[in-house]
């Protein structure tokens, strides 16, 4: 059925605050997915299980077989949070709330579909739509990838977007290359000799070395970040176990986070240096273990100019950012096996992700809709 674009904004409205009221979490998503599936069975296209709850619906719109094909994906998962939003369609699963936009981004796919669905036979090319869980958890796009999501479509592009506070409202942001930040568990024990704190000179005190490194480590950081962009910070600290005694042991819990591979090593390596340095002071000994999380978010340069230029053409505002955010996102893993692009959607309102009065301007939605549209030429 052809809507115009008021009709199709509303439909979008209504799924997004249908899904809002039934968040789910990770890989466990029932009602999300039951929901989503009811309204693309309605529709002319294919839909296809792949990994934990994902699963991709599949739209031959082109009336030549061999035409190429694009895809566009949407995370599905909520978060462990309480929502304290006041909204009429607020959660109503205790302790669990849509707070990273992932509703919006839904509504969104699903708005699409209905409007490709309306217009199968009039497009240039196929469509894959990709619904993802865990992208707040485990990576669900690693999944998905593995079970070979784009072997027997293999589209030419991927697109996502993610509804992004701070951004006047419908305001498309992106940049080429980098746009958003991968991620390394740090994970440092420092290993030194308990003592009576009145014997302090017999001990090795770890809580002591650690805390030397944490400010040089922070230090040194600030100091390359003019030719290596990235994020250092510890979130954890733990030492000792009494007010009298010196402290044998040391744990910093922190993350890495930078746009290249090459970056993330040189600060790994840097804290290695530090801490080495620190060894030969206190005789503390120092561990690392570094555990990588999700890759950086990669622009491909050729695709996102194509998508910049047909944006711009079609009158949508267009901000290209000069720094990339240091949130991390699993659209990573798509980008690695398709050239694809990534986009920031202004809501309108300064509610931070993952806060509980995390909001939207519901009227980014539509936007959002007519920005995947117009990238199927």
């Amino acid at each position: 059925m052809t809507m115009n674009d008021k009709e199709l904004g509303g439909k979008v409205i209504d799924f997004r605050r249908y899904l809002h009221r039934i968040p789910e979490t990770g890989n466990n998503l029932p009602k999300t997915r039951a929901f989503l599936e009811t309204h693309l069975e309605a529709l002319d296209c294919e839909i296809r299980d792949f990994g934990p709850e994902g699963f991709t619906a599949w739209f031959e719109c082109a009336e030549d077989k061999a035409a190429p094909c694009i895809a566009f994906r949407t995370d599905m998962d909520a978060l462990p949070i309480t929502e304290d939003t006041g909204l009429e369609f607020a959660s109503e699963h205790q302790g669990c709330m849509h707070a990273c936009g992932h509703d919006g981004h839904m509504g969104i796919l699903l708005g699409l579909a209905s409007w490709i669905d309306g217009n199968m036979g009039k497009l240039a090319k196929n469509v894959l739509l990709v619904f993802q869980a865990s992208e707040e958890t485990t990576g669900g796009a690693r999944d998905l990838i593995a079970e070979g999501i784009f072997e027997e479509h293999r589209p030419e592009r991927i697109y996502g977007l993610h509804l992004w506070p701070g951004y006047p409202l419908g305001v498309i942001a992106s940049k080429p290359g980098g746009i958003m930040a991968g991620t390394c568990l740090a994970r440092i024990t420092a290993k030194g000799r308990s003592a009576h704190i009145a014997n302090f000179k017999e001990g090795r005190d770890a809580l002591y070395a650690a805390s030397l490194f944490l400010n040089r480590a922070y230090e040194w950081g600030q100091g390359i970040q003019g030719k290596a962009p990235h994020l250092l910070r510890f979130g954890a600290f733990h030492s000792g176990t009494a007010n009298n005694v010196v402290a044998g042991l040391a744990l910093l819990e922190g993350t890495v986070r930078s746009y290249a591979d090459e970056t993330s090593d040189m600060v790994k390596d840097g804290m290695k240096r530090i801490a080495g340095e620190i060894e030969q002071e206190t005789e503390v000994s120092f561990d690392f273990y570094f555990e990588s999380g999700y890759p950086p978010v990669v622009n491909d340069p050729e695709a996102y100019a194509e998508a910049k230029a047909r944006l711009i053409s079609e009158g949508f505002s267009w901000f290209e950012m000069t720094e990339a955010a240091l949130y991390a996102e699993d659209f990573a893993f798509y980008q690695q096996e398709i050239p694809g692009v990534y986009f920031h959607l202004g809501t309108g309102i300064d509610a931070e992700l993952h806060t509980t009065d995390y909001m939207i301007d519901e009227d980014a939605l539509l936007t959002g809709v007519r920005l995947f549209r117009s990238l199927i030429f």
